[in-house]
């Protein structure tokens, strides 16, 4: 964008010197030669039209971002709310002691004790709900450029030149929007066994723990290290969690209806398009300087979009954030027409400004994202063209 601005003041520039030339050289203004608009066209401008119109589906998608193990695999079982790791006690000899045991565990809330004082632990993920609504992008205005070239074919009339022209134009758009959607929660839930120990009364409780006892000899004596100080001993003192636990998958609630949350989400679709054009173009004079022409043909689209989503579930008593970051990109070649209607101003035979005001009717696409979708609507997009004209 920057270079098509610099390029456009160079111009500018080159014109008004041409202007001011010929000013010089024709003192009087009735001499100067009306435009015979003839042989090739050149115009390079800047566009500022309306954007696609975007509209997001199945926002809310949130997969589980923890692994779901087996509840009988011997790894570490990370939950949203804490841990359940793999036995670290020997026995006398140095051998794990293999009882269905742990003595290494977190866990982060009271909320997860149970009535039964057992320990449950969970994985959420959340659906987009069959009837949620759509979500709109903010429109964003498509700016960018364009350039094209022209030869003229000939007269219609006395006046009326026309000319066929081909040229194509970039445009940039940035859709995005943020909010809070009501999604289906899966919840994953593991209940681990106490086995009839109390369980923890401050959260959060991370096991093992261990405290130091001082030996004694046969005597009742403390025993002395080699260095004069009291001999200790350490002695595990940790809450044992069974390690086969019992599972429930639930995403409803009693009276079958889907368990809700909310999720946190922004969503955004960032790209750019081409569009290659080909047509006529008709030039009518209204005075002197000043002409009017009306374009129109047949144009392709090539579009590239990348479609970038960032959701967090909002859902409590959680030490893993439940979140998911996605991006994607995609493109397409789309077809479509166009109408122009420009006026233009002519500093010098050969040179001149125009203004203008451009419509063009595409289709639309759609893109695919971890489960989301969103439509690009190309549909009808209008606005304003300004720039210069030269011919030689």
């Amino acid at each position: 964008m920057r270079i098509a601005v610099f390029v456009a003041a160079g111009l500018v520039a080159l014109t008004s010197f041409l202007h001011a030339q010929s000013d010089d050289d024709d003192e009087d203004e009735m001499d100067y030669a009306p435009l015979v608009p003839t042989g090739s066209s050149l115009r390079f401008g800047l566009r500022y039209v309306g954007g696609p119109k975007v509209t997001f589906h199945d926002v809310g998608t949130v997969p589980a971002n923890l692994p779901i193990l087996g509840v009988s695999d011997t790894a570490d079982h990370v939950y949203n709310d804490g841990t359940v790791s793999q036995d670290t006690r020997v026995d006398g000899s140095g051998h794990p002691v293999n009882d269905g045991l742990t003595n290494t565990w977190t866990v982060n809330y009271a909320t997860q004790i149970t009535s039964d004082n057992n320990v449950a632990y969970h994985i959420y993920s959340t659906t987009s709900l069959p009837d949620e609504k759509n979500i709109k992008a903010q429109n964003s205005l498509a700016s960018g450029w364009e350039l094209q070239m022209g030869r003229s074919l000939g007269k219609i009339g006395r006046k009326v030149d026309v000319s066929l022209v081909a040229g194509f134009t970039f445009s940039g758009f940035n859709s995005k929007q943020s909010g809070v959607v009501q999604s289906q929660l899966t919840t994953v839930t593991d209940v681990y066994s106490l086995n009839g120990q109390a369980p923890p009364s401050t959260f959060s409780t991370t096991e093992p723990n261990s405290t130091s006892q001082i030996v004694y000899d046969s005597n009742g004596q403390p025993e002395l290290t080699p260095s004069g100080g009291v001999k200790t001993v350490s002695t595990d003192q940790s809450i044992l969690l069974g390690l086969n636990p019992t599972r429930t998958i639930s995403s409803t609630n009693s009276d079958g209806k889907p368990t809700t949350t909310d999720v946190q989400g922004l969503w955004q679709i960032k790209g750019a398009y081409y569009t290659f054009r080909l047509g006529p173009v008709f030039l009518l004079p209204v005075t002197e300087r000043l002409k009017l022409s009306l374009g129109f043909g047949a144009a392709a689209v090539f579009a590239g979009s990348t479609y970038t989503a960032s959701e967090t579930v909002l859902v409590d008593n959680v030490s893993y954030n439940v979140t998911d970051g996605e991006v994607k990109t995609h493109s397409v070649v789309l077809p479509a027409w166009y109408a122009d209607a420009d006026a233009e101003y002519w500093l010098t035979e050969r040179a001149g400004f125009y203004l203008g005001a451009t419509y063009q009717r595409s289709q639309s696409y759609n893109q695919d994202l971890g489960g989301r979708s969103a439509t690009v609507d190309m549909g009808s997009t209008s606005g304003v063209t300004s720039g210069l004209t030269l011919r030689f």
